[in-house]
């Protein structure tokens, strides 16, 4: 149960970001990555395993991927402009730190 949680939970904080990173700049971003950041340490603290860490990770990375690539009508809900680049290359370099530190 706790895998499904934390894989669920990281897909919820990936649309969040995938919907807020563009609005009200740069504030979205900001809120956008803190979200991660705080996503990361409420998994860590309620289940203290690295399997869970994963798993929010795989959650949030499967989201953001999607949103980056185009949809049935062409749309792309992250673009590659700079607020899409940090959003995606801060975000998975929070995760990547967050994994490679030790619990």
């Amino acid at each position: 149960m706790k895998s499904l949680i934390s894989l669920a939970f990281g897909a919820l904080v990936g649309v969040s970001g995938a919907f807020l990173h563009n609005a009200y700049r740069p504030i979205g971003l900001v809120v956008s990555l803190l979200a991660v950041i705080l996503g990361l340490n409420l998994v860590r603290n309620m289940y203290l395993s690295k399997s869970s860490l994963a798993l929010f990770a795989f959650g949030w990375l499967f989201v953001i991927v999607r949103a980056s690539s185009l949809g049935n009508g062409g749309e792309v809900l992250i673009q590659a402009n700079a607020y899409g680049n940090l959003l995606v290359f801060a975000g998975a370099a929070l995760i990547s730190w967050r994994l490679l530190r030790r619990i």
